[in-house]
């Protein structure tokens, strides 16, 4: 799973909240690319975050667009959070037996402005939190800046602050992570991406 590298978070705030991933395209510890994104916008109030074997992301990525699209048209209206979630488990344990090789992590907000946060395995076994999660291969150390630097109700600029430092603190500490990375600030007022620097090493 860490084959290709990369590391995501996604944080919590009052009726928002952020995703950021690292930029690295890896093979191992041989750096490839510098500009590989990992988290996709489904809609303006919903993105997925993927890390693992890039191609099994970029088939997950077409297979899901096809879905959102076909839902679109016969609900008219865009898919909420929690049907997401349910689709992209679908899919994942239907390939069960030849699974994806990719960790997912979800981040939206419902029709309501609700928050809402759950990452999956390679199964689509789910796990729902509703402050913040990591997924990657530094998740471990992430996930502990993570607890020391979240705290409830945060407006999008302290938001970006945490986000930001929980990153780079993280990245530091993983060689197959890191090479920049991207900060998304989602809201009911809509979504702003802004670049960070970390580590080039």
């Amino acid at each position: 799973m860490d084959y290709n590298g990369g590391s995501i978070i996604i944080m919590g705030g009052k009726n928002c909240f952020a995703i950021a991933s690292d930029l690295r395209f890896g093979l191992d510890n041989f750096t490839k690319g510098q500009k590989t994104p990992k988290i996709f916008k489904i809609h303006e109030k919903l993105f997925i975050g993927m890390i693992g074997l890039f191609g099994d992301i970029s088939t997950i990525r077409q297979i899901l667009e096809y879905k959102n699209s076909i839902y679109s048209l016969k609900k008219s209206e865009k898919i909420q959070p929690f049907c997401f979630s349910s689709m992209l488990s679908n899919l994942l344990y239907h390939h069960r037996f030849a699974p994806f090789l990719v960790e997912t992590v979800l981040a939206g907000l419902d029709d309501k402005n609700r928050l809402f946060i759950e990452s999956k395995d390679i199964l689509g076994a789910k796990s729902t939190s509703s402050d913040f999660a990591t997924i990657g291969s530094c998740s471990e150390s992430l996930h502990g800046i993570c607890q020391v630097f979240w705290k409830p109700e945060m407006n999008l600029e302290e938001l970006f602050k945490t986000i930001s430092s929980c990153l780079i603190l993280g990245l530091n500490r993983n060689c197959t992570s890191g090479w920049g990375g991207i900060v998304h600030l989602v809201s009911a007022d809509g979504v702003t991406s802004k670049l960070i620097q970390t580590r080039m090493d």
